[in-house]
């Protein structure tokens, strides 16, 4: 499994890219600011975004997940609840997503806002 950390300090903000090397598929978790770090590292990593996965529709900053999105051909992805004026990916409560070996399981945790999820990440190798 591929795992990378990227740590924000403005806005202070944690996002990762992680996923399945062997296939080339991988996922990132709440992206913000510029979007040219994320592509860097899927690039250097042999890896290909499927999905940008927001955990919650952020108030105190702003998602470059939509951005990414489209710059990197993926699915955008919020919990199935989630009041958006635009379109994205419906994620369900237990949903499991398939990057190749590692799997990515939807967990909604409301509590932060309403349409909170979680996301339990396995390695399958």
């Amino acid at each position: 499994m591929i795992l990378r950390q990227f740590l924000h300090s403005d806005p202070v903000a944690a996002s990762y890219l992680f996923g399945c090397g062997g296939k080339s598929a991988a996922a990132v978790v709440d992206p913000v600011g510029d979007i040219a770090p994320y592509l860097r590292v899927a690039e250097a990593t042999g890896m290909r975004i499927l999905y940008v996965v927001d955990t919650h529709i952020h108030a105190d900053h702003i998602s470059a997940g939509r951005t990414l999105a489209a710059a990197s051909g993926a699915e955008y992805m919020l919990f199935e609840g989630a009041e958006a004026g635009f379109p994205f990916r419906r994620a369900k409560d237990g949903e499991v997503v398939e990057l190749g070996n590692v799997t990515m399981t939807v967990m909604h945790t409301p509590g932060h806002t309403p349409e909170h999820i979680s996301l339990l990440v396995t390695d399958r190798t």
